[in-house]
């Protein structure tokens, strides 16, 4: 169930129903990312090869057994053309602090996230300008 239609239940609902909520709990940070991958068409070994993870690294990233760092999830992100909003709640999942568009760094990512830039012209946008 996606999240607007939980808000819309838990907005029209008299009834609070618990399982429901247990049911449709965040997904964890690497099922999201593999959700996204699936949408996209892009492999694992793909993802690691642009982002230009060490593989085991890469690979523990994507397998939830190492956390990565709000710039690999920046990268992610980016390469897999998250909106705004999807960029936020991965921010959100993975405990890193969201997009704020009064950070230089932040405002750069959210240009390039709302002119849908390339993953390669967005990285140079963003960490080489």
């Amino acid at each position: 169930m996606k999240t607007s239609q939980l808000e819309q239940w838990l907005e029209t609902d008299e009834e609070f129903d618990e399982a429901l909520i247990k049911e449709n709990c965040c997904p964890e940070l690497c099922t999201m990312i593999m959700e996204h991958m699936d949408e996209k068409g892009i492999t694992r070994a793909e993802l690691i090869k642009r982002l230009n993870l060490d593989r085991n690294y890469g690979y523990q990233l994507l397998n939830g057994t190492r956390n990565p760092r709000r710039n690999h999830l920046i990268q992610i992100g980016l390469l897999l053309g998250l909106d705004i909003e999807q960029f936020q709640r991965l921010l959100k999942t993975a405990k890193k602090k969201p997009l704020y568009v009064r950070d230089l760094f932040d405002a750069k990512v959210f240009f390039a996230v709302k002119h849908k830039m390339c993953f390669e012209k967005a990285v140079e946008f963003i960490w080489w300008e």
